[in-house]
């Protein structure tokens, strides 16, 4: 496990690693926002597509 840097200047490797832990963080909300969404809109479509089935539907 990496030491604590306890009051020191962070030095540009520590800075780099730090940057790039972020980063992914950042990334992998944008995937989970984007998957939200790609739900959101399948379950639009699908309510649609049965919405327009049952308007079809032969009536008795």
């Amino acid at each position: 496990m990496p030491q604590l840097n306890h009051g020191g200047i962070a030095t540009p490797q520590q800075q780099a690693q730090a940057q790039a832990a972020n980063d992914t963080a950042e990334d992998l909300q944008h995937v989970n926002d984007d998957a939200a969404a790609a739900r959101h809109l399948t379950a639009i479509r699908i309510r649609g597509q049965l919405a327009d089935a049952e308007n079809q539907a032969p009536q008795a």
